[in-house]
């Protein structure tokens, strides 16, 4: 989630979610705020999804934690060890430099791959969508991410 929209629109997510939820709740201890009882508990559906709609945005914004955006760090930190300490075989010998980055990414716990459209169209060590993380969650977060860059 963009981090210019996420706290414009958190707010209002949880206003109106827990508005509904809070709503349907009471219409099944039968203080109805609707005409049936099928609109309360539409209601505390719509509610619940407000309310996790906005626990996605906080899990995938980048201020939520390292994820996609801490990946990129590891990639510049990556690629900057390497250089640091092969300067020579920048021009060299590219490969090397290539397979440290990749080494130290695998150390970090990424594996390589080659799911994402922008690692097909370059895949070199230094894209950054060409690693996904080990971790479960980590991976399924970071798919998800990758699909909106």
């Amino acid at each position: 989630m963009n981090e210019g929209i996420a706290p414009f629109l958190s707010p209002l997510t949880l206003l109106l979610g827990g508005g509904l939820l809070a709503i349907g709740l009471l219409s099944l201890l039968d203080l109805h705020f609707f005409k049936t009882k099928w609109q309360g508990k539409l209601s505390l559906a719509v509610g619940l999804v407000f309310i996790l709609a906005t626990e996605a945005m906080f899990v995938t914004s980048g201020a939520s934690g390292r994820y996609f955006e801490g990946q990129k760090m590891d990639v510049t930190d990556c690629e900057y060890q390497a250089e640091r300490d092969f300067p020579a075989e920048r021009r060299s010998n590219p490969k090397l430099i290539h397979d440290k980055i990749v080494a130290c990414m695998d150390t970090l716990g990424y594996d390589w791959s080659k799911e994402h459209y922008h690692c097909v169209e370059a895949p070199i060590s230094t894209n950054v969508f060409c690693y996904l993380p080990r971790a479960a969650m980590q991976r399924s977060i970071v798919a998800w991410q990758m699909r909106f860059e």
